[in-house]
């Protein structure tokens, strides 16, 4: 996919990775525009398609163990971290 019809391209040209779509993704922060690319994206990538299984399945595993109430920000923190040091 070009660089021109990805919706996550920053207004100065730059192109997000996948672990930066991956993450706006997760944190429900994208428009639907968005999400359909990564989407199409993940059918493409299958580092992407890994990673989303497994952040999924952290992110509900967390939901379920904290009560419903959400994970501590400290939590989600360290958890993107060490997600970011497995990518380099």
């Amino acid at each position: 996919m070009s660089q021109s019809t990805n919706p996550f391209t920053t207004a100065t040209g730059k192109s997000p990775s996948c672990m930066e779509m991956l993450q706006l993704m997760l944190d429900g922060e994208v428009s639907s525009e968005q999400e359909a690319y990564f989407k199409a994206h993940m059918d493409q990538c299958m580092p992407c398609f890994k990673s989303h299984e497994v952040d999924m399945a952290i992110k509900q595993l967390v939901k379920d163990r904290c009560c419903g109430d959400g994970a501590p920000l400290e939590l989600l923190q360290e958890i993107k971290h060490r997600m970011s040091q497995r990518e380099k």
